[in-house]
């Protein structure tokens, strides 16, 4: 099947698709592993949480910033070489300086490198599938492959060399990440630019519209109805039992059914439609987590995770289609930034924070707090469907500095 996509794949796209693999290299290793890695240098499930809390929060300040700076100079390329640059050396950091003190300064840099990284690349590769005719979901799912590849990887490296496995295949990725950043598409430059506070001033705007709020509730909620499952999910699949292969196992089965909705993204965009989509998410989100806080069966367990094409990919699919259609062009960017800061620093952080202190008392029923973030982003999605009629949120003309 991917062999078959690759020589289907316009040749602008095949340059994004270096940088989402070592990405998802990255964001697979380190979702899966890096409370277990906590863990094993004295972090407690209540400083694990208070740790991702503070990590997601500052997102909320570095992220909106980073990216009205990279659209107000069109640099988005440059500041995803840069910053991807930051958060590896971070990831060197852990394995050389000793301390909690240390953990705690390179996570907090590294997560404020990541506040605008994954929202750049979305960003910029939206745009692109746009302008040069090539379709997002296509590109997007080749990253989603290599994070299966790498939950493979990943856990059979932990099965067999313990936790000490993590650190080296976090910097490799991040490295890798780093020297694709530098094949990227350079930014169009623009005739007239604006400046710094002429995009801050339009990015201002666009957080006063109230349908960018509400979608910004309803697809955050939706988001961060996963934090229990990403922050402690492989912790409570420790403690019922089941071996680190099996374990990242699971967690590619997710990603497989994720692929296959990416696969065939444009139609499905098309024939469900974006809000229908962000609702479709939320749904199975009440589902998936109503299940998983029940310790049932494996075989259960099986087809709660093929519920990721929902609670995360449709929901996804339905958040970057909306900042798309929605959005001025000039702030694609700062959207993005400010849709991940709050998703990411504000609802994630509640959501972790909640779950670090669930999960010492209550365990896997603390995926029931998860159910009721799910259930107010389908309200939130029903309502932002009865008021949006499709168009931009903003008027596209943007002010000269």
């Amino acid at each position: 099947m991917l062999s078959s996509l690759w020589s289907r794949l316009h040749p602008d796209a095949v340059r994004f698709v270096p940088f989402f693999v070592g990405l998802n290299f990255l964001n697979s290793i380190h979702v899966v592993f890096f409370t277990v890695w906590l863990a094993s240098v004295g972090f407690d499930p209540h400083a694990t949480g208070l740790l991702l809390a503070a990590m997601n929060m500052l997102r909320v300040f570095t992220g909106p910033l980073l990216g009205v700076a990279a659209d107000a100079f069109h640099a988005r390329r440059l500041f995803l070489i840069g910053l991807m640059t930051v958060a590896g050396v971070c990831y060197v950091g852990y394995a050389t300086v000793e301390g909690t003190v240390a953990v705690v300064v390179f996570s907090l840099v590294a997560s404020a490198a990541f506040s605008a990284i994954g929202a750049l690349i979305e960003g910029v590769s939206m745009s692109a599938a746009t302008a040069r005719g090539f379709d997002y979901g296509r590109v997007r799912l080749t990253g989603s492959a290599a994070f299966v590849v790498m939950n493979f990887v990943g856990g059979a490296a932990v099965a067999a060399y313990g936790i000490d496995a993590f650190l080296p295949i976090l910097i490799g990725s991040a490295a890798l990440a780093a020297l694709a950043a530098f094949v990227l598409p350079r930014d169009a430059q623009p005739e007239v630019r604006a400046g710094f506070r002429s995009t801050g001033r339009d990015a201002w705007q666009l957080t006063r519209q109230p349908l960018f709020v509400l979608m910004i509730g309803a697809t955050g909620l939706a988001q961060a109805s996963h934090t229990f499952y990403y922050g402690f999910g492989t912790l409570n699949w420790q403690k019922i039992g089941y071996s680190a292969d099996l374990i990242g196992g699971l967690w590619a089965l997710g990603v497989v059914a994720e692929i296959f909705v990416l696969m065939y993204s444009g139609r499905v965009v098309q024939r469900v439609g974006i809000v229908n989509l962000m609702m479709l998410g939320a749904a199975a989100g009440i589902v998936r987590w109503t299940l998983l806080a029940l310790s049932p069966a494996l075989w259960v367990v099986l087809l709660a995770q093929l519920l990721h094409a929902g609670t995360f990919c449709a929901v996804h699919l339905g958040t970057m289609h909306f900042i798309l259609r929605a959005t001025p062009a000039h702030l694609v960017g700062t959207a993005q930034t400010l849709y991940f800061a709050v998703s990411i620093g504000v609802f994630f952080s509640i959501g972790q924070y909640g779950s670090g202190a669930l999960f010492a008392s209550v365990g896997s029923l603390a995926y029931f707090l998860m159910v009721g973030f799910s259930a107010v982003a389908l309200v939130l999605s029903y309502v932002l469907g009865r008021l949006w009629n499709g168009g931009v949120l903003l008027d596209e003309t943007r002010p000269v500095a």
